[in-house]
């Protein structure tokens, strides 16, 4: 196929009409010869077609995924129903990294697909927690304390008490001195007020209060986020 220049009058083999001689068009041997017009039109409709048969297999391919993870969820849902419960254990391992600053929680099943969140606390079951109001009677011993803090205070001098009494006077609190503050990377009069908490450390007795004193983030957790802060 080549572009010519007629020297005669023709007739279009694509369209039927008439070439007048003098005007450019396509000319194949053994075809004929056809307007530049009808060969760009016939290119827009391959064009178009092509693009229908990406969009037809662009859709079928949607479809198919489509099937494919709706077979993988019904596989996720039922399979625990479909396998014998004599078969199906669900040992969970609880493992905490401590850093300066943090502990992460990880939590792994040996067996089973759940996955074992919304905790209240990293170790609910630990023997060494004792109510807030309790704290007096374990002076001098290294204990986990649980409450709400309901007040927070941070003096002139940059020391911090988080309360769980109002008022405070006679009721046991946890004090940060200014000089860890830097290893709190929020302010913990903000963050920890009106949060449930366990705090760990020794018990000690202040001017008649029991207080822990806490020197990192690690030693206070917070319930349903460990140790995860802002």
């Amino acid at each position: 196929m080549r572009k010519i220049s007629l020297k005669y009058d023709g007739t279009c083999i694509k369209c039927g009409r008439r070439i007048p001689a003098g005007e450019d068009a396509y000319w194949e041997r053994d075809k004929g010869v056809w307007h530049l017009d009808c060969s760009r039109r016939e290119g827009s409709r391959i064009s178009g077609s092509v693009a229908r048969g990406f969009a037809s297999k662009g859709l079928w391919a949607a479809v198919a995924a489509i099937v494919i993870l709706a077979f993988v969820l019904g596989g996720l849902v039922l399979a625990p129903i479909m396998v014998p419960k004599s078969t199906v254990t669900m040992t969970a391992t609880v493992t905490t990294t401590t850093t300066e600053h943090s502990t992460a929680l990880i939590v792994t099943t040996t067996s089973g697909t759940t996955t074992a969140t919304g905790l209240k606390w990293i170790n609910p079951s630990d023997q060494n927690v004792i109510s807030w109001e309790d704290a007096a009677k374990y002076v001098g011993q290294t204990k986990t304390v649980e409450g709400i803090i309901v007040r927070t205070y941070k003096s002139a001098k940059g020391t911090v008490f988080l309360n769980f009494h109002d008022p405070y006077k006679g009721y046991f609190y946890a004090v940060i001195f200014s000089g860890d503050l830097k290893k709190f990377p929020f302010q913990p009069e903000a963050y920890y007020l009106g949060k449930e908490v366990r705090v760990t450390g020794k018990i000690q007795l202040y001017e008649g209060s029991p207080e822990i004193i806490v020197k990192s983030p690690s030693q206070i957790e917070v319930a349903h986020m460990g140790f995860d802060y802002p």
